[in-house]
């Protein structure tokens, strides 16, 4: 999945994969921290909610496009220095 944050200008753009997460397999620490982070407890629902496990592949930033050329922060998983 491919996702963008951040307006047109100063953007960060995240390549990732996503696993759904049932939320009978969440852990209590994980789903408290969704809920205090986001102030919604989608536990306390009486309909199905899907939560995604994310992992960053690719992390790139720029302000412009000519700044796209060697914006990458991560690639393949890990930090570059």
């Amino acid at each position: 999945m491919r996702f963008g944050l951040g307006p047109t200008r100063d953007i960060v753009v995240v390549d990732c994969t996503a696993e759904p997460v049932d939320i009978a397999d969440l852990a209590p620490k994980t789903g408290d921290a969704f809920a205090v982070k986001t102030r919604f407890d989608p536990r306390e629902l009486d309909e199905p909610y899907q939560y995604f496990l994310i992992r960053p592949r690719r992390i790139r930033a720029w302000r412009e496009a000519n700044e796209r050329q060697g914006r990458d922060l991560r690639r393949d998983g890990r930090w570059l220095g």
